[in-house]
């Protein structure tokens, strides 16, 4: 069970990691998000995966581990839909090209972590039993 745990760590680690460089290509390309966004990415993108892994290692792995895979894919519909799919500031080909190689490969790469955290968070839910630690 540490192992999985730990594994739970390292995609929460490595979005945060990848998300603060994505905020850092926003901040360089003067990509502004919304207060809306802005709430949504704090508590859902930023705090509920570390939330998570708390309740994973202190409660249930399975109900910790189904809550990061919901943070994850709520957090990579988001990006998808923001970067890939509307047409506004944040589309990828709408940010200057000077900032542009940064931008898109920091959301791909969000996107990707992102995927694998839903991915495992889901499996690893649905295979745990219920269990108090």
């Amino acid at each position: 069970m540490k192992c999985e745990i730990a594994f739970l760590v390292v995609i929460a680690g490595l979005h945060l990691i990848v998300g603060a460089v994505h905020h850092y290509a926003h901040v360089v390309a003067g990509v502004e998000n919304t207060p809306l966004e802005l709430v949504f990415i704090v508590l859902v993108v930023t705090i509920t995966p570390w939330a998570t892994i708390h309740l994973a290692w202190k409660k249930t792995l399975k109900i910790g581990a189904a809550l990061l895979s919901l943070s994850m894919a709520a957090s990579l519909a988001f990006g998808l839909i923001l970067h890939f799919g509307i047409d506004g500031p944040d589309l990828h080909s709408n940010v200057a090209p000077e900032h542009g190689a940064l931008f898109l490969h920091s959301a791909l790469a969000l996107a990707l972590v992102e995927s694998v955290g839903f991915a495992f968070g889901a499996r690893l839910s649905m295979r745990s039993p219920i269990s108090r630690r």
